[in-house]
């Protein structure tokens, strides 16, 4: 599916295949997660890359659980952006080579990542 024309992504979710299959009634987020916002899913374990972009429809919010989540439009690529092309890139390469350390996406970052997902 193309992705809808929105504003850059901000954010990276990390997501294992299963959820991404079928993203979870409370997706993960940030906490500045606003209305308005999009993020890219990162798809965890073999063959992980980018590989939907997610536009939030509300503010965060606190689970019980723990975390934040908010409600969200997903929209799963027809190709992900393999790991190995975000490393290889040079504004990308720096942003998901630590994932774990990092979930914010500085804005020349994000600009090459809405390049990428209009081809």
């Amino acid at each position: 599916m193309p992705v809808p024309a929105g504003p850059p992504p901000t954010s990276i979710l990390l997501w294992n295949a299963e959820e991404l299959l079928d993203p979870p009634a409370a997706p993960c987020c940030l906490r500045p997660t606003r209305a308005g916002d999009r993020a890219v899913v990162y798809r965890t374990g073999p063959g992980g890359g980018v590989a939907a972009v997610v536009d939030f429809t509300e503010d965060a919010q606190e689970r019980p659980d723990g975390g934040r989540s908010a409600p969200c439009a997903v929209h799963l690529l027809d190709d992900p952006l393999p790991r190995a092309a975000l490393l290889a890139d040079d504004l990308l390469g720096p942003v998901f080579r630590h994932l774990r350390g990092r979930r914010r996406i500085p804005e020349p970052a994000a600009r090459r990542l809405e390049e990428l997902l209009a081809r």
